[in-house]
């Protein structure tokens, strides 16, 4: 048994199928959306968010819905030798003060160095704001929350004096950033923001006795950095 179209369903039959296989073929020439960006912080090898330290951060961020996205870093503080020697004489400068304060009148400069270890946890989500663009381009506001502790581990060389200090950080924000794709994968994000700061530092002897704690910083927390990353 056959069956035949009339002619001018079949006109149309043939027309349809020219238009599905134009479209199809201008989807398949389109680059994929990206979902998944690999982020670095490369101005955190300069200086990290806490004094005296550089940081190494690895982060990621997945598109969860047109306009919003999640994302998480960790981050190793390290002692920041480039630049280890201007943190290390303010405190020389300040330990001395107080040295000749206190009477020690013979002590015209000790030198301090100081060894920084430490880690940082951040999470944060991203809602996007530029209507013409989805995420994980554009304009975006960010509840941000990031977690550090870190160690210092400190000698005035000249007294033979030696002391630490155990310090932990969290901080919760509110980010204001962008975000572009530039060529097919790689990323620029910048932001800054404002938020509050819980800081806390315990200073411990030679002996890793502990021996007081430091007063407590402003809780306002100004945030500014700058990611790159890859995207696909």
């Amino acid at each position: 048994m056959s069956f035949a179209l009339p002619a001018r369903w079949g006109g149309v039959f043939v027309v349809c199928l020219l238009l599905s296989g134009t479209a199809i073929g201008q989807n398949a020439g389109l680059p994929a959306p990206k979902r998944n960006i690999i982020k670095l912080a490369p101005l955190g090898w300069i200086h990290g968010q806490l004094p005296f330290s550089v940081e190494s951060r690895l982060g990621y961020e997945r598109v969860v819905g047109n306009r919003s996205s999640v994302a998480g870093s960790y981050s190793y503080l390290g002692t920041n030798y480039p630049f280890n020697f201007i943190s290390g004489a303010a405190l020389s400068a300040a330990i001395t003060t107080a040295l000749v304060t206190n009477g020690y009148g013979h002590v015209a400069w000790t030198e301090v160095k100081t060894h920084t270890q430490g880690h940082r946890f951040q999470v944060q989500y991203k809602h996007y704001l530029t209507k013409h663009k989805p995420a994980p381009e554009g304009f975006y506001l960010s509840p941000h929350y990031s977690y550090t502790t870190a160690t210092y581990h400190s000698e005035v060389k000249d007294l033979g004096i030696r002391f630490g200090i155990k310090t932990t950080n969290h901080n919760y924000n509110l980010l204001f950033g962008f975000q572009e794709v530039l060529g097919r994968h790689f990323v620029v994000d910048v932001f800054t923001g404002l938020g509050y700061r819980n800081k806390t530092e315990k200073t411990y002897d030679a002996n890793d006795q502990y021996t007081g704690t430091a007063d407590k910083e402003s809780p306002l927390k100004v945030s500014s950095g700058l990611n790159v990353g890859w995207a696909f």
